[in-house]
């Protein structure tokens, strides 16, 4: 085949137009024989790429037909892409517009859980759960174009395997919500033109709620742990502060068992939120008291009424604070100035008491009680609703009454709070009321099924 006559240029030569089109060409650069692609939308910017196709810097004819080929094809992918409503021309690798995707969803932030709102925490852990998928890619940004969808749908699998990048969860639903916030990303990139779909991902059987809940203390556990920690409170070692703290988290337990109370809610509680039980006899308000949950106040966001009985705990808290009581007032007994005040606050502030406060005594505590009474038991603060349910089931109070007081439903007080040791004295007084046969001897089998069902042997 003859030497074609070279095209002339500064920048290129061997310009050949794709259809026609003065937008899209293939060419060569001066000091280059390979091919490069070349095209130019309105709107969207250009593409520059080379076909990897080897040429000639004289013979124009070497490598024609490949490179044309080549780049008839990224021209009708580009078509299509246009035509299923996306950018023809995309330049971004998959982590680029993770911070963007952020951004957006931290204008969805709410101070507390609302529908189709977030939380704080929540979008932290976004963050966190997006850095896993980079994780998955070996922090290689691959090109949304070059999104291989089979590799995505095995990230399941990858993420409940131990390698030297993968430290798997404890549970499978950790590895659910990550993948949540994956189709949330990706929705968003199907938004904005750049994927055409949200992937699918390999299924996840996740746990049982009763397999993942958090633990509780039984009754002989918790009698076993309370001295321990009225001891840990009056401890000479301990600064003012560390008293006034540590006192002020025992009452915090009690009040957490007793009102059926997370964690959460109680510390944004304020003394506005503390009412007098007027349905209650004199007598008994001494005793129980109302506290209405603002919805703001606690993680799912509704409002409730709870009548609890730990009208001394709160007393104990504002006496701890340096709040006087108001003489003759009602309960919570706190001057007017007080009631948009935090109950929990630090010492000698009237400021909220920090997590870090909590969490920093929580680890004195298990040192205290783990290895003397709770065993293997992963006891938390939120533990003691979890005790305060079981408790109250234990001890006959209504289900549908429980629900309400605890801010739940009937569902996750049998799957997520209500825990039942088969193997306890109750259990045994439970399964055997009213069945007088159980006193009696039989020389072959303690009940006789057989008989009772008028089978002969």
């Amino acid at each position: 085949m003859p030497k074609g006559r070279p095209t002339e240029g500064k920048y290129i030569k061997h310009k050949v137009e794709i259809y026609g089109l003065r937008n899209c060409f293939i060419h060569k650069r001066p000091r280059s024989s390979v091919w490069q692609y070349y095209l130019q939308l309105d709107g969207e910017g250009t593409i520059k790429k080379s076909t990897k196709i080897q040429g000639d810097n004289d013979d124009i004819n070497v490598g024609l037909e490949e490179a044309r080929l080549f780049a008839q094809e990224k021209f009708h992918e580009a078509k299509a892409r246009m035509q299923a409503g996306m950018k023809a021309i995309v330049k971004k690798g998959l982590f680029d517009l993770m911070d963007d995707f952020l951004r957006q969803e931290e204008k969805r932030i709410k101070p507390y859980a609302v529908r189709g709102y977030i939380t704080k925490g929540t979008h932290r852990a976004m963050s966190a759960r997006l850095d896993h998928l980079k994780k998955f890619y070996k922090n290689k940004n691959i090109p949304l174009e070059k999104l291989d969808y089979k590799k995505l749908y095995e990230y399941p699998y990858w993420r409940s395997l131990k390698t030297p990048t993968n430290t798997p969860p404890k549970y499978m639903q950790t590895i659910s919500q990550e993948l949540s916030t994956f189709r949330l990303y990706f929705r968003f990139l199907v938004n904005r033109g750049l994927v055409l779909k949200v992937p699918e991902f390999k299924e996840v059987v996740r746990e049982r709620r009763k397999d993942s809940r958090r633990d509780y203390l039984n009754q002989k556990e918790y009698k076993q742990t309370i001295p321990t920690l009225y001891a840990w409170t009056k401890s000479k070692a301990a600064t003012p502060s560390q008293v006034y703290n540590r006192k002020i988290l025992l009452n915090c337990i009690f009040i957490m068992t007793n009102s059926l109370l997370r964690k959460g809610t109680l510390r944004n509680l304020v003394w506005g939120d503390l009412d007098v039980a007027e349905n209650l006899t004199k007598e008994d308000q001494q005793i129980g008291h109302l506290i209405r949950v603002r919805k703001e106040a606690c993680k799912v966001g509704t409002s409730r009424v709870v009548l609890t009985p730990t009208v001394t705990r709160f007393n104990a808290i504002r006496e701890l604070s340096g709040i006087p009581k108001v003489p003759k007032s009602k309960f919570p007994h706190v001057p007017l100035e007080y009631m948009d005040k935090p109950i929990i606050k630090k010492f000698n502030k009237d400021e909220r008491m920090g997590n870090g406060t909590w969490e920093r005594e929580w680890k004195k505590i298990k040192d205290l009680c783990k290895a003397r009474y709770w065993g293997s038991k992963n006891i938390t603060w939120y533990s003691f609703r979890h005790t305060g349910i079981s408790f109250a089931v234990g001890n006959g109070v209504p289900l549908i009454t429980l629900a309400e007081l605890a801010g739940t439903s009937l569902k996750e007080i049998e799957l997520t709070y209500y825990h039942h040791e088969q193997e306890s004295r109750n259990t045994w007084e439970k399964i055997t009321k009213n069945r007088t046969f159980y006193k009696k001897t039989y020389s072959n089998d303690l009940m006789e099924y057989e008989k009772l069902l008028g089978v002969d042997e």
